[in-house]
């Protein structure tokens, strides 16, 4: 087997790993930052972290498709096409952003349901209702940094990224612990960092998309009802698998979270440091899916089987690394979110044991990442969302009756672990059969494969 694609995918994923780490990073000094706070907020981030993801990750799924689009127009050499396909996930943010306000509130106060201790339910009600009511930022930003990637030009994605890394460490410092002169809000203020984080970032996208000319041509931002539905019956299921799996991940923290304020605290820092492998992986995912995108849209389906294994293969290589580390590095890897309470002890401890499960399932999460992101780029977004709600709807019925009849962490954790082997099987068979071949991404005819390609790239 040869691995003629690798060196496309470093190349591109050499941007978008640090583009993903960023976000880790940010996350990471959120966590650290609070655990100066208190023990309740650490707990609190973790379930509504989550939560604000899910709903989130259908709206941001859903904009952020438009990046397979411009990929896929980007292969046929579709200049026009590729501005088009941003303006669909521009509006796309625009609608979210006004659903996302109106739901805001009273989704947040679900969390006084979830039979969490009081100080904790509060602060899960805050953090939520400042990032959901914030949505159109990361939705927007998420179009746009679609596009850039499309395009192949995720540098500039990165630099975005690393900027909006540092409002967002500056800000959480100033306004969780009352530094530099700042309100000392606690989870609050990392709400509003993190919010005003994605502003910044979504104000730079805008300005390179404008600078790029992607509002000087009329016909692509025009507001056109059948492309929209077409990218909508595509993306939508996206949308709805990433929220789903998030729903899957929220709804597991808030049944550990039943188990005591401890139990859930060391569970959201597993999360947190899981996010060391998981970002840098996705960014792998996120190249493979552009590699995947611009040889589709030039017509050379036989070359997808090969980007998807060989991009495995690297992916493997990175999360057994990981796995290694976590298995034998647990014990200071939690310490360093435990904060200094009378229940740091136990936390480390126990989030130690959960350290060796996240070690294990990393190195299945890999082909959950990575043929997510090859399937999803093809256009297998149907085929997709439709079997994980199926397993999701079992995890968490199991899950149900864990909690109702045996509640026990280790238990509840094993559970995980299945889910994640299972739907990394389950992703990789559909590749092998090859059904998504006959899914058409672009409302128009494919070129042939070696067709010679006429590229206007939209930043010179």
């Amino acid at each position: 087997m040869t691995f003629k694609h690798v060196p496309s995918l470093l190349k591109l994923a050499g941007p978008m790993i640090l583009s993903t780490s960023a976000i880790t990073l940010m996350q990471i000094i959120d966590a650290i930052v609070l655990s100066r706070y208190s023990s309740e907020a650490v707990a609190a981030i973790g379930p509504s972290g989550l939560a604000v993801f899910m709903f989130q990750g259908f709206l941001f799924g859903t904009a952020a498709y438009a990046g397979t689009f411009v990929a896929h127009n980007h292969g046929s050499g579709d200049t026009r096409g590729v501005r088009s396909s941003t303006w669909l996930g521009i509006h796309t943010a625009l609608a979210s952003g006004v659903v996302a306000l109106v739901i805001a509130w009273p989704l947040s106060r679900l969390f006084f349901l979830a039979g969490h201790v009081p100080q904790v339910a509060h602060d899960e009600s805050a953090y939520f209702l400042i990032c959901m009511a914030g949505s159109f930022f990361p939705v927007l930003g998420g179009a746009l940094a679609g596009w850039l990637s499309g395009i192949g030009r995720p540098v500039l994605v990165t630099l975005v990224t690393f900027a909006s890394f540092a409002v967002n460490a500056l800000l959480a410092w100033g306004l969780v612990l009352g530094n530099w002169g700042m309100p000392r809000l606690g989870i609050a203020g990392a709400a509003l960092a993190t919010v005003a984080a994605q502003a910044v970032a979504a104000l730079l996208y805008a300005i390179l998309f404008a600078r790029a000319g992607g509002g000087a041509d009329p016909l692509a931002r025009r507001f056109k009802w059948g492309e929209f539905r077409h990218f909508l019956t595509l993306a939508a299921p996206m949308g709805l698998r990433i929220s789903g799996e998030l729903a899957a991940w929220t709804l597991f923290l808030v049944v550990v979270g039943r188990l005591g304020t401890m139990e859930l605290a060391a569970s959201s820092i597993a999360f947190r440091i899981n996010g060391i492998a998981f970002f840098p992986a996705l960014g792998l995912g996120q190249a493979a899916g552009i590699l995947v995108g611009h040889a589709r849209g030039s017509g050379d389906d036989s070359e997808i089987r090969a980007i998807a294994w060989q991009s495995l293969a690297v992916c493997e290589m990175w999360m057994l690394a990981m796995a290694i580390l976590f298995a034998t590095a647990s014990g200071p890897l939690v310490a360093i979110f435990a904060g200094h309470s009378p229940e740091t002890a136990r936390i480390v401890a126990t989030g130690s044991l959960l350290m060796k499960f996240v070690a294990f399932y990393c190195i299945f999460d890999a082909a959950n990442i990575m043929i997510g992101c090859v399937l999803a780029s093809a256009g297998d977004t149907h085929w997709i969302a439709r079997t994980f709600l199926v397993f999701s709807t079992l995890f968490i019925a199991l899950l149900w009756l864990i909690d109702r009849f045996a509640p026990s962490l280790a238990a509840e954790w094993t559970l995980a672990t299945l889910f994640v082997f299972v739907t990394a099987a389950l992703w990789s068979r559909r590749l092998h059969t090859g059904a998504w071949k006959e899914i058409q991404v672009l409302n128009k005819p494919a070129l042939v494969a070696g067709q010679t390609l006429i590229r206007g790239d939209l930043l010179r």
